[in-house]
Order: C-alpha cells, then sequence, then structure tokens
C-alpha cells in the first residue's frame, strides 16, 4: 500500500513540511520550539507518521499586486544595470500573468526579490549554443524564484526573448495555458521541474520520510513525487548542485524541444547571445508589445 505525504498543507498552500517523526510527542516538542506559524498532520498508517508544517509568509491575492515605479526601483536601485533591465521586463510579465489569468485564483506566495535576479545573470554560459543558454536563463530564472509566482511561465517567455535576441524573427511554438496541446508537450516539462526542484530543496526532509516507510510526495497542483526514484542521501548542499545541474539539463532539452517544434533546427547550434545582447534585446526590442499575448 502506497504510504503518501503531502510537502504542501492540504488546507493552507503556505504551509510546508518541516520535520516528520514516527514519535508524537517530538513533532509537538518541534512545534512548541519554532518560531513560524504552524500546522500538524499525523498520517495513520500501521507505523503513524506526524508531520509538522511550517509558514512564514501570507498567501496575498492578484489584486494586491502593486508594483509601481517608485517602489520597484527602491527595490532595485543596489542591482546593476542589466539586474535593473530583467527586474522590470520580469515584473511586466508577472503583471501580464496575471491579467490573463483569473485573478480570484492567482495567488501571490512570497515577496518580489530582485536581488537574486544578479545571481541568475552570473550563472549563464553565455555565447555558447542557443539552447544551452536560452535554457540555462529559463532555469536559473526558476531557481533563484525571484518573483512572488509564475516564475515558470515568465521563465519560459525569458527564454522565448533570449531565441528572439539573436533570431528576432523566431515564432514560438503556442504554450498558451488554454491552448488544447499546453497538457500535450510543455506541461509536462514544467511538472518534471517542479519535481526537481522540490526534491533540491528537500533531500534531507524527503530523506526521513522515505525512512519512516513513505513512499510518495505530494506538493501543490497535485504533482507527486515517487521517493525512490530520486538520490536523496547527500549532503544539503550537494543536493543544491547536483539537482541544479540536472534541472539545467531540463531546462536545456525543453528549449531544444521549442526550437524542434517551431521547426528551426537551424538555430541549435547557432550561438546564444552575450549578456550585453540579451539586455539590449530586453532594453530596446520590446516596444510596444503586449506581453499578454505569451500567456
Amino acid at each position: 500500500m502506497t504510504r503518501l505525504v503531502y510537502y504542501h498543507h492540504p488546507q493552507a498552500e503556505n504551509f510546508s513540511l518541516k520535520y516528520s517523526s514516527a514519535s508524537q510527542s517530538e513533532i509537538l516538542s518541534r512545534r512548541k520550539d519554532s518560531d513560524n506559524a504552524t500546522k500538524l498532520i499525523g498520517y495513520p498508517f500501521d507505523t503513524p507518521v506526524y508531520a509538522l508544517y511550517e509558514s512564514d509568509t501570507e498567501i496575498k491575492d492578484a489584486n494586491e499586486i502593486d508594483f509601481n515605479q517608485k517602489w520597484l526601483s527602491d527595490r532595485i536601485a543596489e542591482l546593476p544595470r542589466e539586474g535593473q533591465v530583467v527586474a522590470f521586463r520580469l515584473v511586466e510579465l508577472l503583471e501580464a500573468a496575471v491579467d490573463v489569468g483569473e485573478k480570484e485564483e492567482f495567488r501571490l506566495y512570497k515577496e518580489f526579490e530582485p536581488q537574486k535576479i544578479r545571481q541568475v545573470l552570473d550563472h549563464v554560459s553565455w555565447g555558447t549554443p542557443l539552447p544551452q543558454v536560452a535554457g540555462e536563463v529559463m532555469s536559473n530564472l526558476i531557481l533563484r524564484h525571484s518573483l512572488p509566482n509564475a516564475n515558470h511561465r515568465t521563465g519560459i517567455a525569458m527564454l522565448q526573448f533570449c531565441i528572439e535576441s539573436v533570431e528576432p524573427d523566431f515564432e514560438m511554438p503556442r504554450t498558451h495555458l488554454d491552448d488544447e496541446t499546453w497538457q500535450e508537450w510543455v506541461d509536462p516539462y514544467i511538472v518534471d521541474s517542479k519535481r526537481l526542484i522540490t526534491v533540491r530543496r528537500n533531500n534531507i526532509r524527503f530523506k526521513q520520510l522515505q525512512e519512516l516507510g513513505v513512499d510518495l510526495v505530494e506538493r501543490k497542483d497535485g504533482i507527486q513525487i515517487q521517493l525512490d526514484e530520486f538520490e536523496l542521501d547527500m549532503h544539503w548542499r550537494d543536493a543544491l548542485s547536483t539537482y541544479a545541474t540536472r534541472h539545467e539539463g531540463h531546462c536545456t532539452e525543453f528549449a531544444r524541444a521549442v526550437l524542434e517544434r517551431a521547426e528551426r533546427n537551424d538555430l541549435l547550434k547557432k550561438a546564444g547571445p552575450t549578456k550585453q545582447e540579451f539586455i539590449d534585446y530586453l532594453e530596446s526590442g520590446h516596444i510596444e508589445r503586449d506581453f499578454r499575448d505569451l500567456f
């Protein structure tokens, strides 16, 4: 019989798994020592498992998004020029995603962290083959998770911009949420990406669950993680590095799939942009563009 534990609390998605134990008293003790809001779940397996969930953020409605120019300028003032350009584009993409989606269902799970954008730009192999550059841009935006939501959707949009920066006439195959082909080819890449980044941040917690006899972890959106399909027995720093590498490879594979689906095999070996070429395109290549068309 499959033993499933939730990663996000099923009634409160901003609460995530922090600790598990076969001892109820140990879980209650850890809850008492926590400085954050907490919730508990007892899983009535043959040998019970107790899980502690914590949250240090509140879920906000999308109507509360308010990235005005002064607020944003203050937040990114310490970024270099290229970081500021990327930050402004990401905010425009987020606002477009919110505008296209159902606002009552669109939630903001964290604060905007523009300082993480510098790390994104510093960890891309600029000038290498286009699928690698585009895949790494997408992967690093997702891994740094600077936006309060829609990091995958905006990451895909930035992948598109990366391709356009060397091939302005490139036509992106449809990746729209309302398109019937979404489930066919885009969604599996996003689901596998979410599995990888969840394991990356939680290998120690998931190893603990595995030792308690748990087979399956389910995160929000019904995405399930089969624990025996992942290497969990490593130091958390090694897990961050190992699964970041796997995630970059996964997003590079997605970039190749995008080019092949667009019937642009000629771009598979084309050199990707330099950092400056990418920034220049983000800054001047979107005159009067409606970003809502991307979603």
